[in-house]
């Protein structure tokens, strides 16, 4: 593979521009984004609420979070596979459940997510050494900075979608020089939607527990319509580094 025809360092992200594309693409197709998440959606709430039933403790804690983060990989990427190969093959929906290019995206999730859970394992142990306010402190940057790592390898994602998976560092190089502006465009993405869920969250405490299921259906809605963004603008950043550089 050569970098030579669109290196990364002569390309500057222009963050309105790609944030201003990316609420575009989504809230200008917001019926066939609708019908993209309908039924991942609804598989993924089953296994939220499911999460939500599991008893107390920290067993419990485990065994929930471990259910909710595999049904939203799993099912999750279903949707963000149909609507990536959208933005940047023109496919719709196929006559499939599961859309060509889903293997590929869920173990490259699994691959940086791995990475990601190991190091922050590493750094958990690290953080009950002594003495405790060096090694919290330390635990706490490494962790920030582990995520960070993450998102600078997010064009992975885009490639595993329509089957060009690429490996992490060469996704890395693409970025070179646009972190921190790939950091402002997700932020901008995502965090109004943030910003929804916790105001649904909070709203939630004033009404009995029995209308906790109607809010988590909301809340989770909300997170796949901020996702369907972020994904949008990964799109659009792969089209405008990746793909050219893949083509070199």
């Amino acid at each position: 593979m050569s970098y030579s025809s669109a290196a990364p360092r002569d390309y500057q992200i222009d963050i309105v521009d790609l944030v201003g594309r990316a609420y575009r693409t989504v809230f200008g197709r917001v019926q066939l984004v609708a019908e993209m998440a309908l039924l991942p959606y609804l598989i993924v709430l089953a296994t939220t609420l499911v999460a939500l039933l599991m008893p107390l403790g920290i067993f419990g804690a485990v065994l929930a979070a471990s259910i909710h983060t595999f049904g939203f990989l799993l099912f999750g990427a279903i949707f963000f596979v149909r609507w990536h190969r959208f933005i940047l093959l023109g496919e719709n929906v196929g006559p499939g459940f599961i859309p060509p290019g889903w293997g590929e995206f869920v173990i490259t999730g699994v691959k940086l997510g791995g990475l990601v859970f190991v190091g922050w394992l590493v750094l958990a142990f690290v953080a009950i050494l002594p003495p405790h306010f060096i090694t919290l402190s330390f635990s706490a940057i490494g962790g920030i900075a582990l995520t960070l790592s993450a998102l600078r390898a997010s064009l992975v994602f885009p490639a595993a979608a329509i089957r060009r998976p690429v490996a992490l560092r060469t996704a890395w190089y693409w970025v070179t020089g646009n972190f921190w502006r790939l950091f402002a465009c997700t932020f901008a993405a995502y965090f109004p939607f943030l910003i929804v869920q916790m105001l649904i969250g909070g709203v939630s405490h004033l009404f009995p527990a029995l209308f906790g299921i109607v809010f988590e259906a909301l809340r989770l809605a909300v997170a796949f319509g901020g996702a369907a963004v972020v994904a949008a603008l990964l799109s659009h950043l792969y089209q405008d580094i990746g793909a050219k550089s893949m083509a070199g």
